[in-house]
């Protein structure tokens, strides 16, 4: 809508205004009418959307009845360590591993209990891992002990799951 207004027609500033707020009204009116058209159109088409999903067919059926399953699995890894007056029972803490296929290699951390001297004392180990599907080699480090040797050991695991 296009209005060309000769500014020479009006003889004061008073009717101008007056023409000018006319113009506004009839503008506002007409937007005002194009929003309400675009708002009611849009709830239309969600209504009618809505409307065609829920009256569509199923062509498979599926059973209405649903049966809850347990699943009991052991998750992690458990492993026997070996070495110089010392056994330890390691299980899986967190690793980082890289994957080959079926191989795993990385290092990783093992709660343990290490047997040594009749005495069993748990202790964190920290190991590489060479992993092949769910058999693994492990090498713990144990520390130092009280005369200050190192404690190694070597061992093999199963990973479950």
């Amino acid at each position: 809508m296009e209005i060309r207004v000769n500014l020479r027609q009006f003889t004061n500033y008073f009717e101008l205004r007056q023409q000018i707020a006319s113009f506004l009204a009839m503008t506002e009116i007409k937007m005002k009418k194009i929003l309400q058209f675009i708002c009611i159109g849009t709830a239309m088409l969600f209504v009618d959307a809505s409307a065609f999903a829920q009256n569509q067919t199923e062509t498979t059926s599926v059973p209405t009845e649903t049966k809850t399953k347990i699943d009991f699995t052991l998750e992690g890894m458990i492993a026997v360590s070996f070495g110089d007056g010392i056994v330890g029972i390691n299980v899986g803490g967190p690793s980082l591993k890289l994957k080959m296929k079926n191989f795993k290699i990385g290092v990783g951390a093992f709660p343990s209990l290490i047997i040594m001297d009749g005495k069993a004392t748990p202790r964190l180990a920290v190991s590489p891992i060479l992993e092949y599907k769910k058999w693994l080699l492990i090498a713990p480090y144990y520390g130092y002990d009280s005369k200050d040797n190192m404690l190694w050991t070597f061992g093999i695991g199963y990973k479950f799951k």
